[in-house]
């Protein structure tokens, strides 16, 4: 708890400290106690990230690199990478993968993992979490509950529901709209 308490008070010190004008380049560690109160090196760019952001909870416009938080991981425009939190994972446009416990990303391409994935636009590659939704999907959809307003693909689960379909699902439930029928048990599906 001293070490952590250290740690807080340095970073919050570094933090504070003054800074020039602008900052120019890209930031390879960033080390973050909670949003913005963080530090970067070389040059204390919180935004631009190239390597490695580490904290309790991060945020960022941009990181093409690893981004690992105890609570939360937020890069605000788009994301290369890996991205893991305990608890929150977002990101606008997202390739590469993101875990947490609920992840979101606007647009994406890679792997999904969480008990809650959530995807608002387009999706490419896998989702494997309890609960996967997405609006247009290409891929696998591995959960107990897969949504999508449309999949071309896969999903595989308990429950599965689409309104348009252009590939395989496999589950205890099967509901697509435009489906062999519209609800079938065990396998559904249209190519």
């Amino acid at each position: 708890m001293k070490k952590l308490l250290a740690f807080a008070v340095l970073l919050t010190i570094l933090c504070a400290w003054p800074k020039p004008a602008a900052a120019y380049g890209n930031s390879n560690l960033k080390l973050s106690l909670w949003d913005r109160i963080a530090v970067a090196v070389p040059n204390n760019n919180l935004d631009e990230i190239v390597g490695l952001d580490l904290g309790i909870g991060s945020a960022s416009e941009h990181v093409s690199g690893v981004q690992l938080d105890f609570i939360y991981a937020n890069a605000r425009n788009d994301f290369d990478g890996i991205q893991w939190a305990w608890i929150l994972a977002v990101t606008p446009e997202f390739k590469g993968w993101q875990g947490a416990i609920l992840s979101m990303a606007d647009q994406f391409t890679g792997l999904q993992s969480g008990v809650v994935n959530y995807n608002k636009y387009g999706f490419t590659g896998v989702q494997w979490g309890f609960v996967n939704a997405a609006d247009s999907f290409t891929g696998v959809q591995l959960g107990f509950l897969n949504y999508a307003k449309s999949v071309n693909g896969l999903q595989f689960g308990f429950v599965n529901y689409t309104e348009d379909i252009h590939g395989l699902q496999i589950g205890l439930a099967n509901i697509a709209r435009n489906g062999w029928f519209p609800a079938m048990i065990l396998v559904n599906g249209r190519f």
